[in-house]
């Protein structure tokens, strides 16, 4: 018994595994991700399994009472974990506030020779902290209105749709951002192939190869940090663009398909978790 006990203790502290889950489960964005994708995975079940259980009720003698009872479970899952995730970010509006003026302050100690890139991304950037601020402060508002009762509110629907046009305002610039860095890293792509094809031309006149050789490194670096770059922006633009599809659906802006927002939401959750396991894996080599 004690050398299962003294296994057990040997797995437990030295586990890889078990030091990537105590790391992501530390941070609060690894929990409101998982829980996320919790909340969103029950949202697109209830959707499947509504669909079915009302293809049922147009057969005579078919059954509904079990699928029934899974609808309820899984909205009142659904439910739990929404309200979970605003607990947990309740106060969260303070960090983008504090962001928001950061970027603020940035811009006004800055020199006015900067490029035109850096005042767009910067001001998109601060539209997406002043709106993720906004949307932040509606939430825990509404939570401490209707969960907790800690206020009271006159309108608080207003209160909410107020919340969701600030998210939408945040996911739009946080999506025009994302193509405004694709469009220069386009740019400055053309001009590496440019750079390029004037170094193999200067080597093959000059008939010496040295110089060509270390272009083509520096050029070959610098278009591994535009491939990166690019990654990154495009995978921006996909969470962002997927995002959209929950505001829009809860403003009512367009007909969004209730089981298309829940396999969006289900989608960028899983993409977020990827993001968490990945800095919790670079924290515990």
């Amino acid at each position: 018994m004690s050398a299962l006990v003294h296994l057990a203790a040997n797995t437990l502290s030295n586990s890889k595994a078990v030091a990537l889950y105590v790391q992501y489960a530390s941070t609060l964005v690894g929990r409101d991700k998982a829980c996320r994708f919790g909340q969103y995975l029950a949202r697109l079940l209830v959707y499947v399994l509504s669909r079915r259980l009302a293809t049922r009720e147009k057969a005579p003698g078919a059954g509904v009472g079990v699928g029934a009872a899974w609808v309820a479970a899984l909205s009142k899952t659904q439910a739990v974990l929404s309200t979970t995730r605003k607990v947990m970010r309740s106060g969260k509006f303070v960090d983008f506030a504090r962001q928001f003026a950061r970027i603020l302050t940035g811009a006004a100690s800055t020199s006015s020779s900067l490029q035109r890139e850096d005042e767009v991304v910067r001001t998109l950037g601060a539209v997406h902290k002043a709106g993720m601020c906004v949307f932040m402060l509606a939430d825990t508002l509404g939570l401490a209105h209707s969960a907790l009762g800690l206020v009271r509110l006159r309108d608080a629907p207003r209160v909410a749709r107020l919340g969701q046009r600030a998210w939408l305002a945040a996911l739009a610039a946080q999506a025009a951002a994302a193509l405004y860095q694709l469009h220069n890293l386009r740019l400055r792509q053309a001009d590496l192939d440019r750079v390029r094809r004037h170094v193999a031309k200067t080597a093959g006149s000059s008939g010496n190869d040295f110089p060509a050789s270390v272009g083509a490194r520096e050029c070959a670096a610098e278009e591994r940090a535009v491939a990166a770059q690019r990654a990154a922006a495009g995978r921006m633009l996909l969470l962002s663009a997927l995002d959209l599809t929950i505001p829009i659906k809860g403003l009512a802006l367009v007909g969004v398909n209730e089981g298309l927002v829940a396999l969006a939401g289900t989608v960028t959750s899983l993409m977020g978790i990827q993001d968490s396991l990945a800095k919790a894996s670079a924290a515990v080599q």
